[in-house]
């Protein structure tokens, strides 16, 4: 894996969220693998079952304005260069689903992340001690997520995402910072629909229940310049 340009210019864009939820569940490799580059290597927690990612923001400022974005990911190995820390975890981005198009369109261009065409819906219902979110696509249901909240604290954590497209392999250091909580309690779930974006997931045996929970608020995301990968093959 060579990194071999800096895309889209040098600066970092920032992106502020009142919440950012996330939960980890197991589905068989074979699935994950059929999703991936085959120069990335989907994460295993046991042996056959890699890990879905799914993730939800609530952005209230940032270059496109506010809006909600769900991101469907498998957890890969990440990319380790001389000098940089290591991330705290690497995604691999294969369907993103937002609420306004000009946050589609910014992240398609500048970030090469795929998108589901259709604006969808996200409905956030905050709780005691628990946060839930309602994915809509035009009224159908596509995804309900619950996670529940443990000890807090303020962190600023670095990750990694792969992206790709017609164009090529690109890679991007993703800094996270706010208040934050994380647990393995398996106190949250999700119910994923047939609909639109999540078809595909419909069909693969994923569990239910979270092995890893993940709550932050008050926060801010910031991507580093993206960088053009040489090596990456298409499966």
């Amino acid at each position: 894996m060579i990194v071999s340009s800096t895309k889209g210019g040098g600066e970092f864009v920032q992106y502020h969220f009142r919440d950012a939820i996330g939960g980890f569940f197991e589905l068989p490799t074979e699935n994950a693998r059929a999703l991936l580059p085959t120069d990335l290597q989907p994460i295993e927690p046991h042996h056959g079952s890699s890990v879905l990612s799914v993730m939800a923001f609530d952005f209230h400022s940032s270059p496109v304005g506010e809006y909600g974005e769900l991101i469907l990911s498998i957890l890969v190995s990440p990319l380790i260069q001389p000098g940089q820390p290591m991330p705290r975890s690497a995604f691999y981005p294969f369907k993103l689903g937002t609420t306004t198009r000009e946050s589609r369109e910014h992240a398609i261009e500048r970030w090469h992340l795929p998108h589901y065409k259709q604006d969808i819906d996200l409905k956030w219902e905050r709780g005691d001690g628990h946060i839930t979110i309602h994915a809509t696509d035009r009224g159908a249901p596509m995804v309900d997520m619950t996670v529940t909240e443990h000890e807090w604290s303020t962190v600023d954590h670095r990750y990694q995402s792969f992206m790709s497209d017609d164009e090529g392999f690109y890679s991007s250091t993703i800094m996270m910072g706010g208040q934050f909580s994380e647990n393995e309690e398996e106190r949250g779930g999700i119910t994923i629909h047939s609909q639109g974006m999540t078809d595909l997931l419909d069909q693969w045996d994923v569990e239910t229940t979270p092995f890893r929970e993940l709550w932050m608020k008050n926060g801010l995301q910031t991507f580093h310049p993206l960088q053009q990968l040489a090596s990456y093959a298409r499966r």
